[in-house]
């Protein structure tokens, strides 16, 4: 295969993965900006993509969306897998017997992505849904799993020292994370106090197998039902899901298609 096919499959990539990143759509010429491709290259893509449907083109705006079969594709990649929904049974056991949100995932290179969420039970509907991603620093599970980095590790992972706001609570540099994350690793539980989204506490467990932190769990609570007595519950009903979830994948590694590592 020539360097042109592999030119054209990664304008392909960042194509959808651009569009992906914003609610609003994109336009021809935002894309051509962005991507720094000339609109007579980016055009053809675009209207392959669209027919094809990974691609959902709306005239009025002339704007470009995802279609529907990144959709399908999403939840082939998730459905299409056996332990992914016995992780959610065991989150959603937690779920009815708290009656808050659970969310389960692993880290995608300085993000956390989201693979399941349990909130059947929920009284209170936090917004981040399967799929979605945000950094790492700025949730609890995903303080969880940057707690398997020693303090230099940390430092290597975000030279730049200072961390980007997600809101006025997130933590806001790296010696701050690195306080917070030996703690995790003394406890064994992460907390976040309103630091991805205002209003919403966090306690969170990572899931290890065969030495391994493969991904992270958290329950997350409004802070007007987020109580020390509560936290102790949620501690409790997490070290035990934990449990559970490290048995089905340690039994289940040849299903276990989720990176949860930093590099991929």
């Amino acid at each position: 295969m020539g360097s042109s096919d592999h030119r054209t499959t990664a304008r392909i990539l960042d194509i959808l993965e651009t569009i992906a990143s914003v609610q609003d759509g994109v336009s021809l010429s935002d894309l051509s900006r962005s991507l720094a491709i000339p609109k007579s290259s980016l055009h053809p893509l675009l209207c392959t993509l669209a027919e094809r449907r990974y691609l959902h083109y709306l005239q009025r705006e002339e704007r470009y969306y995802l279609g529907e079969n990144t959709f399908v594709l999403g939840n082939k990649y998730v459905n299409n897998h056996d332990v992914l929904e016995q992780i959610k049974d065991v989150m959603q056991q937690v779920n009815q017997k708290t009656g808050e949100t659970l969310y389960f995932g692993v880290l995608s290179k300085r993000d956390v992505l989201y693979l399941a969420k349990a909130d059947l039970h929920s009284q209170f509907r936090v917004v981040s849904n399967p799929g979605n991603k945000l950094p790492a620093y700025s949730t609890g599970y995903g303080k969880a799993l940057l707690s398997q980095f020693m303090p230099d590790q940390i430092h290597s992972l975000y030279p730049e020292g200072e961390l980007k706001l997600v809101t006025p609570q997130t933590v806001r540099n790296v010696d701050q994370l690195n306080i917070q994350l030996e703690g995790i690793r003394t406890t064994g539980f992460a907390y976040e106090k309103g630091e991805s989204t205002t209003g919403i506490q966090c306690v969170a467990v990572a899931i290890k197998v065969d030495g391994q932190v493969l991904a992270g769990m958290s329950i997350a609570v409004p802070e007007f039902r987020y109580t020390a007595q509560r936290e102790e519950q949620f501690k409790t009903l997490l070290d035990d899901a934990r449990s559970q979830i490290q048995r089905i994948i340690a039994g289940n590694r040849s299903q276990w298609i989720y990176s949860g590592e930093y590099n991929r």
